[in-house]
């Protein structure tokens, strides 16, 4: 039959809605009968029926009410057999009390005797495991046990073997990775069985610094391959986990690369772009492609390219494990930048052919929702998917011992989730770290649910990149705005901004504050995403020379890590690192590089940072009030007619040893004089050579920031 199409779709326990596309009349009194797997056909009650030009819908109604994990067919007499669709299953009333799983089983979990498999399927009819033994693909039908969830075990030891899942949704097969998997085969090309048992009782290393509060951190952000892929170094493995933590690599001129660069520096935390598996890299050719991993595959496995083997999947996890054990034990803790908001392609992922359109938000019109704008919007708000998420931060924590997360495009998952996560992570680890990007994005999440910065009051314990700080000490970060100047590159008409913006945003002048306290500010002035502060500072400042511009990056360097909050620094912020002018280069190979020729260039300003660091160490950090109220209390603002913003404090019992500190501020390119009624001490850091000066008239130098004692 030509021009002719029927459709048919559950939208409840027993009525179908079933739509017919034709050319052709239709008798006055046409019959449909279901079949329900092999039993005998039913007649199914037409209670309404329209027509428009050559489309026909009609509303129908069952005997028997539709069973979960059961084929459905719908028959009209002269067309084919069509299948029942019942994805709109997901949205019935009761569906997530009935099928919310609790259970830590899903998955595939190994023993050298045997290896349970467990997938959570509730709408598939059938679900068959295919798996790879000894070279030849066997396939087991699944049992489909309580709340949908469909098992099988497979004796015999698998370790590395190769498996995927053939699940049947409205009677259409499909191929499927584990939603829950932990290892993943070359290219993820299917899931792998692994044994993080194993990975989890490797040798574990405790770092030495204490981290009590946010505030205690000081985060770099990097990438593994972009750290360590640069061949003005002697690193070994390149691109890979290993190659980053090597020790006693150097550059050219025989500076610290890698690990001991770190080290040198004294950061607290090393954030890495994403390692669990994504799209765009090839695990063997990783040069044929470049991305920096916001394209998630799997909620679990590790990224393959970072492997020296990947096509063996367990040793990808026992570098990974390696790698953070090794930082560790040199007193750095790692933070894993996490993408669970959204996904590239979502018709191509595991969360789809699994169960249909459960994963995702969707619009109005039904069609899936792009708020981010690099892919389908995943709906966390749902009991399965929250529990995806909240079962993988916790198994990287239990499994690799991994120290905090960075939410990608947190605002777009819910609060409830972000709150739940962080709980149970703190269960598993006291000193955790938890932040994201706070931006208020999409319409189909309502905005009480966001976990956004506006909702941060909501969400205490978990900071949030602060734009406000970003823009005021950097200036315009857009290319609409690029070449408007922030305080470091001279702006100095909004001191009162600038102070808001050094006091965490969590006070109420100029504006209402947008935290609870400062440790919900996580304070950058540059991070991967948008142009290098370098670059941005030649829109801005281009008139000046290049080493005026480089002065100001170690004064932002400066404001950054004498700001109350959590500073994160940029790889190669400290050394006016560049990017061609460049701002989105997720996927541009080799200029995100870490140019460590230009460490060689440049060592004078990778050791100011380290000074600034240890000053911060020293001193800066330990002001870790607990309220806003108390910020205040600590501080207060003084702003000095020659330019200098001051911060004046003779609270001894937020400021250790010392009785008095003036914090002195110069944003600008002359030397300012000061006169102060008291004897104070110039606070350097010890290890630097000279001894302490004490003054009570002084110099300030151009771009730079003095800390004042009175003992």
């Amino acid at each position: 039959m030509k021009n002719t199409y029927l459709q048919a779709s559950l939208t409840s326990l027993n009525k179908i809605n079933v739509m017919l596309f034709t050319g052709i009349v239709l008798p006055n009194n046409p019959v449909f009968f279901v079949i329900e797997e092999d039993y005998e056909p039913r007649p199914l009650k037409i209670t309404r029926h329209t027509s428009n030009n050559n489309i026909s819908i009609f509303e129908l109604e069952m005997e028997k009410e539709y069973v979960y994990g059961h084929r459905y067919v719908v028959v009209l007499e002269g067309f084919p057999l069509v299948n029942l669709d019942v994805s709109e299953a997901i949205n019935f009333p009761d569906f997530d009390k009935d099928f919310t799983y609790d259970g830590d089983d899903l998955g595939a979990f190994y023993s050298v005797e045997k290896t349970d498999f467990s997938v959570w399927a509730p709408l598939a009819s059938q679900v068959i495991l295919r798996i790879e033994i000894d070279g030849k693909w066997e396939k087991y039908p699944m049992a489909r046990t309580e709340k949908g969830v469909y098992r099988y075990s497979v004796n015999g030891d698998l370790l590395n073997v190769r498996y995927q899942y053939l699940i049947t949704n409205s009677g259409v097969t499909v191929a499927t990775n584990d939603i829950w998997g932990k290892g993943a085969s070359l290219n993820s090309e299917y899931s792998a069985v692994v044994d993080p048992l194993f990975i989890k009782n490797m040798p574990v290393y405790s770092p030495k610094t204490i981290i009590n509060d946010n505030v205690d951190a000081i985060i770099y952000e990097t990438c593994v391959r972009d750290f360590t892929e640069d061949k003005s170094t002697d690193i070994i493995n390149k691109g890979k986990f290993l190659g980053l933590v090597e020790e006693g690599r150097k550059t050219k001129k025989n500076h610290p690369a890698g690990l001991d660069y770190l080290k040198l520096l004294g950061i607290t935390h090393v954030q890495l772009l994403p390692i669990i598996d994504f799209y765009g890299n090839d695990d063997v050719k990783a040069s044929k492609g470049y991305n920096w991993g916001y394209n998630p595959i799997s909620f679990f496995a590790i990224e393959g390219s970072y492997s020296t083997k990947p096509e063996l999947p367990m040793n990808r996890l026992i570098e990974f494990k390696e790698m953070v054990e090794t930082l560790h034990k040199n007193d750095i803790r790692v933070v894993m930048d996490v993408v669970y908001n959204h996904v590239y392609e979502f018709m191509y992922t595991c969360f789809q052919k699994t169960i249909p359109n459960y994963f995702f938000r969707h619009r109005n019109n039904g069609l899936p929702s792009c708020a981010s704008g690099c892919g389908n919007d995943i709906a966390s708000e749902k009991p399965m998917v929250r529990k995806a998420i909240i079962d993988s931060v916790k198994y990287f924590i239990d499994v690799f011992n991994i120290d905090g997360y960075r939410f990608d495009l947190m605002g777009l998952l819910d609060i409830d989730t972000i709150n739940q996560a962080y709980q149970e992570c703190k269960n598993l680890k006291s000193d955790i770290l938890f932040y994201g990007e706070g931006w208020n994005m999409g319409l189909e999440l309502p905005f009480e649910k966001k976990a956004c910065a506006e909702n941060a009051d909501k969400m205490p314990g978990i900071a949030f990149f602060n734009d406000l700080f970003r823009d005021v000490i950097k200036g315009g970060n857009f290319k609409n705005n690029i070449n408007e100047k922030g305080y470091v590159g001279g702006r100095l008409d909004n001191q009162n901004v600038v102070n808001y913006a050094i006091r965490g945003s969590a006070i109420d002048d100029p504006f209402k504050h947008r935290f609870l306290d400062i440790n919900q500010s996580l304070n950058y002035v540059e991070c991967h995403d948008n142009n290098t502060l370098f670059d941005k500072l030649t829109f801005s400042n281009g008139y000046e020379d290049e080493t005026t511009l480089l002065s100001r990056i170690t004064f932002a360097n400066s404001v950054l890590l004498h700001s109350l909050g959590m500073p994160l620094i940029h790889m190669g912020q400290e050394i006016g690192l560049s990017k061609s002018g460049l701002d989105n280069t997720y996927n541009v190979p080799n200029i995100n590089n870490m140019d460590w020729h230009l460490v060689d260039e440049r060592f004078e300003m990778v050791l100011e940072l380290a000074n600034l660091i240890k000053i911060r160490k020293l001193f800066f950090s330990k002001l870790a009030v607990d309220n806003r109220e108390k910020i205040n209390e600590i501080f207060e603002t003084q702003y000095w007619n020659n330019g200098v913003l001051a911060f004046y404090s003779d609270k001894e019992e937020y400021l250790g040893n010392f009785k008095k500190v003036y914090v002195l501020i110069n944003p600008t390119l002359d030397k300012k004089v000061y006169s102060l009624d008291d004897y104070y001490q110039l606070l350097v850091d010890p290890g630097r050579k000279g001894e302490a000066i004490i003054m009570k008239n002084g110099i300030i130098p151009p771009l730079k920031i003095q800390i004042l004692v009175h003992k």
